[in-house]
């Protein structure tokens, strides 16, 4: 299975960097964490710290941040101040 997310935007290099940078990166690079992807390097999909502990615990680390597509989102989704239909919100 291929997997073909949006844009990447940053990454998280470690739980710590995770730990402290999760509460703002999001609002930093304007958008939601809602409209983003989150994989490890195994290639899972990481969604609450339980996943993210567990990218530690398999040396699964970086966990690379992607936007989700606009094509993924439902109608009317904020990205980044502009709704999946490309209006401003």
């Amino acid at each position: 299975m291929t997997i073909k997310p949006g844009e990447k935007l940053f990454q998280f290099a470690s739980k710590q960097d995770w730990i402290n940078k999760a509460q703002r990166i999001w609002r930093f690079h304007g958008v939601r964490a809602e409209s983003t992807v989150c994989v490890d390097q195994q290639g899972r999909i990481c969604t609450i710290g339980l996943h993210f502990m567990a990218a530690e615990r398999d040396n699964a680390y970086p966990i690379e941040v992607f936007m989700q597509r606009p094509d993924m989102l439902p109608p009317n989704a904020e990205i980044s101040g502009r709704s999946s239909d490309g209006l401003p919100c």
